[in-house]
């Protein structure tokens, strides 16, 4: 009798330490379902090239994305690179940050310029150059309440707690 009590206290206590890694994990297992599992542990080898936005926010008023988290690469990124069809995040000419999709790209000498869709699906004939190109969406996240905390708590383990930020 003894021993099968003191099976039940080791069989409940695997259950609970079980039920607390998967809670625990849960807001990461979320973002690497949602992001891809290449950017959510490049964040963590690189965490100073990504940032996330709220797509709502201030900064980001007058963009024609829906509204969620904007997941960003940054242009510090080693492997950053801008393709048609990609969502630039970028300072516009009178200030304030912007958000459009790349239509098409050429080079002026060693740089590059980028024509892009304005809010009424038109080419915009302003084009962006590089340097005010802050970085590239990855991923458009819905705005709900689990993905909200799980990308705080992204956020800070990328940027608080993980120990590439302190090196």
């Amino acid at each position: 009798m003894d021993g099968k009590e003191e099976m039940k206290k080791i069989f409940k206590t695997i259950l609970k330490i079980c039920i607390f890694i998967l809670i625990a994990n849960l807001p990461f297992l979320t973002l690497a379902h949602i992001t891809s599992m290449d950017t959510f542990l490049d964040s963590f080898e690189n965490p100073e090239d990504y940032i996330c936005l709220n797509s709502n926010s201030k900064l980001l008023h007058s963009t024609n994305t829906k509204e969620g988290y904007l997941i960003i690469q940054k242009t510090s990124h080693p492997d950053f690179k801008i393709e048609e069809s990609d969502t630039i995040i970028y300072i516009k000419k009178e200030g304030g940050l912007a958000c459009s999709r790349v239509y098409h790209y050429s080079y002026i000498g060693p740089t590059k310029k980028y024509f892009t869709d304005n809010t009424d699906d038109k080419i915009s004939f302003n084009p962006v150059y590089e340097p005010q190109i802050v970085g590239k969406v990855v991923k458009i996240v819905d705005n709900n309440i689990w993905n909200s905390i799980s990308i705080k708590i992204w956020d800070i383990s990328i940027h608080d707690l993980n120990l590439h930020s302190y090196l």
